[in-house]
């Protein structure tokens, strides 16, 4: 999953350049406006064989400028750009479909929460193969 946050993080970035992005907490002092993505949730199921789903749910926190006589508005505008533009997240080739958006609006901050399905195949458990067999014959005479 740290994968798909890396991922979010740098849409995010390219979205809101303006914006600072973390995915490590930052104690104070942070510039605003600013993100904080964050993975609040997770489970896994077993499927077939050796394959499992694994679910992250992501908590985007935005943060606008204190003070900005529209930042009710500006919330809702990041509120509408990310339920348009975090439906696919491009990481390393693969694109991840985000799911289960919702977002609520409390304190002036913007917690936006997005889910992703992650496909995974555990490798093949090695096992020690059979060494050589030698035979050997003995002929009885009677």
């Amino acid at each position: 999953m740290e994968e798909i946050k890396q991922g979010i993080a740098k849409r995010l970035k390219e979205l809101f350049p303006a914006a600072s992005v973390y995915t490590e907490q930052v104690e104070q002092g942070f510039t605003k406006p600013a993100f904080f993505v964050r993975q609040t949730e997770g489970a896994q199921k077993h499927g077939m064989n050796r394959r499992y789903i694994r679910t992250g749910t992501f908590d985007i926190a935005y943060f606008p400028v204190p003070g900005s006589p529209q930042l009710i508005c500006d919330c809702e505008t990041v509120r509408d750009t990310l339920y348009e533009q975090l439906e696919l997240i491009p990481w390393e080739g693969q694109p991840y479909r985000g799911s289960s958006m919702r977002y609520t609006l409390t304190d002036n901050e913007l917690h936006f929460y997005v889910s992703f399905e992650v496909h995974v195949v555990r490798p093949k458990e090695v096992v020690p193969t059979m060494q050589n067999l030698v035979q050997e014959e003995h002929i009885r005479h009677d």
